[in-house]
């Protein structure tokens, strides 16, 4: 899988996650965007099935979309990624998932469609649903991290994770959960996807916290094949642990992680999305 891999060099250079809302000029005006239900699909979404989550947890951005072919070209696979991130908080204008102060600091909550992954021959063999929730999300986390101007983005899955269940859209998936190493995309901003976040401003953490800092993420992600649709859906999660430059740990998984299973659990699949 590329172990330690790198997003880097002219392959990365086609746009990878464009901000799906402008930074808004005031809080009311972000909430509202982001608050509403995404209708402009990409032409590689067409005829793929969508995942919704019934009710998220208080303070999420809802209905954030990608489309991850470039991203997951290497891999062989396509696909689109439905996410959600920690809201701006009022007054600030930033997003609570960029604030190292709240326990969503570098949160996430989502899941993948993915063509090109499992299929009916390979649905229930743990070592390859491992290989793609791992190959996968190392991926996207490592593009979000170009996308937001980290210079050398890494994200690589601490192996082996541990395998579960948990009950989504009416059935027990397999469940891994385990730890990432990789990189906080706090930062000054600049990029296009940082400036669509918001950022605190730097002197509110910089003399405890550097740019792209190292984060463990504890992250959680229930895979399995729709056959019907021909598709792997991987419904996943994340929580986030750091040491401040005084040595503190901060670890936001106690309080995050079992509101993030229960999230997880609320995922619905939706009809395919028309051309």
């Amino acid at each position: 899988m590329g172990r330690d891999a790198r997003v880097t060099g002219a392959r990365y250079r086609h746009p990878m996650y464009s901000p799906l809302t402008r930074r808004a000029s005031s809080i009311a005006a972000l909430v509202l965007l982001t608050a509403t239900p995404a209708h402009s699909q990409t032409q590689g979404s067409a005829g793929l099935p969508r995942v919704v989550f019934d009710s998220l947890p208080p303070g999420w951005v809802a209905n954030q979309l990608n489309e991850m072919d470039p991203i997951w070209q290497p891999l062989g696979a396509r696909g689109m990624n439905y996410y959600s991130f920690g809201a701006p908080v009022p007054p600030d204008p930033y997003a609570t998932r960029s604030d190292p102060l709240s326990p969503l600091y570098q949160a996430w909550l989502g899941a993948y469609v993915v063509v090109g992954a499992l299929d009916s021959a390979s649905a229930d063999s743990a070592a390859l649903q491992q290989h793609w929730v791992v190959a996968l999300t190392e991926r996207d986390q490592q593009a979000w991290l170009a996308g937001m101007g980290d210079p050398s983005p890494v994200a690589q899955a601490v192996l082996p994770l541990r395998r579960s269940e948990v009950r989504i859209a009416g059935a027990m998936r397999p469940l891994y959960v385990g730890e990432m190493r990789t990189h906080s995309d706090l930062s000054k901003g600049g990029t296009p996807l940082s400036m669509s976040l918001g950022m605190p401003p730097a002197f509110q953490w910089q003399g405890s916290l550097a740019p792209f800092h190292d984060v463990v993420l504890h992250v959680q992600g229930a895979i399995w094949y729709d056959p019907a649709r021909r598709v792997t859906i991987i419904v996943y999660a994340a929580s986030s642990s750091y040491h401040t430059r005084d040595g503190k740990l901060h670890d936001n998984g106690p309080a995050l992680d079992s509101l993030l299973r229960a999230a997880m659990g609320r995922a619905q699949i939706v009809a395919a999305t028309a051309n």
